[in-house]
């Protein structure tokens, strides 16, 4: 693993890490009392379960998490090229953001303890904080670190509102009404019988044009969105339900598990039985 520090902070700890995983590798996440890690995390993928609820958190490519401390998480890093920063601090040094994390009431859980591990996705409610996070990397002055601190408050602000979010279907703000209209349905059913004619007549396009037209603006094709769609459901299932993988594939409108092997590998790093698989031996102060 390539681990890089950021020097010239007081209150915050910069640091990026690279690492090529070449199979799928479990370990643990373990984050002191006290401490608190805001992440980026811009490629591979990571599954972790807090074992005092069983909840498992999902950190897909393009994500940005954060951890309270004191928890201990045992975690999953998928196959492929893994890239991600972190912004770490103690509690006492921003009393405020942790005064208002503990009073955070949409951020508990069932069993009364605060929510301690939040993720969502970064398109595209935060494409511009990161832009803003590497401009003030960039900078190198006396104003980088209130700049990087404005990023922390707002991030967490994000995430740790309302519940968690994983995203492997993104869409750009600012899509024409017919677009909008097509790929909320889509995401509402994903398991439904999405063919071109019929996504192109609810869009108002002839089928030729409703491709291209669709490419240019998502940034990837309209039968692509419908699988990446269709691969959050079924991951969802494979995370909340005990349903046998054959009839999440088909749920989730895969025609075979194999199917559903391969989206979950494409757009993961992953097997749908490795969102199972992880064990439950840390406990934690919250969830």
């Amino acid at each position: 693993m390539k681990r890089t520090e950021f020097p010239g902070l007081s209150y915050l700890k910069l640091e990026a890490f690279s690492v090529s995983v070449p199979k799928s590798t479990g370990g643990s996440i373990g984050v002191a009392s006290g401490v608190n890690v805001l992440g980026v995390n811009m490629d591979g993928a990571i599954i972790a379960r807090s074992t005092s609820s069983s909840r498992v958190i999902i950190v897909p490519p393009r994500s940005m998490f954060f951890i309270k401390g004191f928890v201990r998480l045992s975690a999953l890093a998928a196959k492929g090229e893994h890239r991600l920063q972190t912004l770490s601090w103690h509690s006492a040094s921003l009393p405020s953001l942790d005064q208002w994390l503990q009073t955070l009431a949409p951020g508990r859980n069932t069993k009364g303890m605060s929510r301690n591990v939040g993720c969502k996705p970064i398109d595209p409610d935060f494409v511009e904080t990161i832009k803003r996070f590497e401009e003030a990397k960039l900078e190198r002055t006396e104003i980088t670190e209130p700049l990087l601190l404005s990023v922390v408050y707002e991030s967490v602000g994000r995430i740790m509102v309302g519940s968690d979010e994983m995203q492997l279907s993104p869409l750009p703000r600012g899509l024409p009404e017919p677009i909008t209209k097509l790929t909320e349905a889509v995401r509402k059913k994903p398991n439904g019988n999405w063919s071109l004619k019929e996504a192109s007549d609810m869009a108002s396009y002839s089928p030729f044009h409703f491709s291209r037209v669709f490419k240019q603006m998502v940034g990837y094709g309209f039968h692509e969105y419908v699988d990446r769609c269709r691969t959050e459901l079924a991951v969802n299932m494979l995370v909340t339900s005990d349903i046998a993988v054959d009839n999440v594939a088909t749920n989730s409108g895969f025609g075979t598990t194999q199917g559903l092997r391969e989206s979950v590998r494409d757009y993961l790093g992953l097997v749908p039985s490795e969102f199972r698989s992880l064990p439950e031996v840390y406990e934690t102060s919250g969830v």
